[in-house]
């Protein structure tokens, strides 16, 4: 199978008035031309007119394809099995014209817009990744953050405790030196 090129390209003007498309079993209007194209050599291998649901079919790569790799239209497929094709050298007469070069071009570009899709959707991907494991992360770092505050509640409570026992202790021992002095000395309660 070889390789091909496949261009949509609007259908010329004197085209337009009586073609039609040679994919549906109807006669259908057609609104584009398919060119197909060898990538190897540069040469025109078919020419299709496409209506616009089967240009939407194209586009989406729902076209059955013949085992040479020609779009399959109404008509059978005049293929002949051949085997690779070598690339020759363009003489001057066969260059092909602005058509092939505009026709690369817009290959080219198809290709490059592919290209940066799929570039623009696998680092989508990365983001959403990303901001899942950072989502995460936090919820992780907050639930450390809360549960050291907890921590650290219980033993300020704890201190509070600690601190309002040394209190009472503290104020017992006066209150029993107080006593105490005052059985030794009545004078001193007297002054009181």
């Amino acid at each position: 199978m070889r390789e091909l090129l496949y261009t949509i390209l609007e259908l010329e003007e004197w085209h337009s008035s009586n073609s039609t498309c040679v994919f549906c079993p109807g006669l259908k209007k057609a609104e584009c031309q398919i060119r197909t194209r060898s990538k190897v050599t540069g040469e025109m291998v078919e020419n299709d007119k496409a209506c616009e649901s089967c240009k939407e079919k194209f586009e989406n790569d729902e076209l059955p394809k013949c085992s040479c790799g020609r779009l399959k239209t109404r008509y059978t497929c005049d293929c002949k099995e051949e085997g690779d094709e070598k690339e020759l050298p363009l003489l001057p007469h066969q260059n092909g014209g602005m058509a092939l070069f505009y026709e690369r071009q817009i290959n080219d570009l198809w290709e490059q817009l592919i290209t940066a899709e799929v570039t623009i959707e696998i680092e989508r991907e990365e983001v959403i990744k990303f901001q899942e494991k950072s989502e995460e992360w936090s919820k992780r770092q907050k639930q450390e953050l809360l549960d050291k505050i907890k921590s650290l509640e219980e033993k300020i409570s704890q201190l509070e405790e600690e601190n309002k026992l040394l209190k009472e202790q503290q104020n017992g021992q006066v209150a029993q030196i107080e006593v105490k002095e005052t059985k030794k000395w009545p004078w001193l309660k007297l002054r009181k």
